[in-house]
């Protein structure tokens, strides 16, 4: 019985291991003061090599990088983020298109507009979609939330 037990518990530690080290996408968020109403929303990735992130305007292929925010009254929210970043475009074989993604490092900056001048926060959601050479991994969702000062 313990030897089953001490197998189990093996088996559970490399899995929970080896999943800890499928999160190759670090992201950070900040909020810079562009005006008295107006800021950016900066949402930066830091992608491990060798995988990249795909670009918000993906048309055929894997899943485009997308930001949802949640309603803020307090908040206007207008068009897409910009994307900063080393842009790379390739045939990929296997989505059967041209795809563009970034390495290493890309920001998404949103520019917001506050309806009055006040201490607010924004939140949401990012989706992504990271690949290496030989592999994909499932669509990632992680929640944000940036203070507005």
């Amino acid at each position: 019985m313990k030897k089953i037990f001490v197998f189990c518990l093996t088996i559970a530690i490399a899995l929970n291991a080896n999943a800890q080290r499928l999160n190759p996408v670090k992201w950070t968020f900040e909020a810079v003061k562009k005006s008295d109403k107006q800021y950016d929303v900066i949402f930066t990735a830091n992608v491990e090599a060798p995988w990249h992130i795909y670009s918000q305007f993906v048309k055929k292929g894997p899943v485009p990088t997308s930001i949802v925010f949640k309603k803020n009254a307090l908040v206007i929210v207008k068009g897409a983020a910009k994307e900063i970043g080393k842009l790379e475009k390739h045939y990929d074989k296997n989505f059967g298109a041209d795809i563009a993604y970034f390495s290493n490092k890309v920001q998404f900056v949103q520019t917001i507009t506050l309806r009055a001048a006040s201490k607010t926060s924004v939140s949401g959601e990012i989706e992504y979609m990271v690949c290496n050479d030989e592999r994909c991994l499932p669509p990632t969702k992680i929640p944000f939330e940036v203070a507005i000062q």
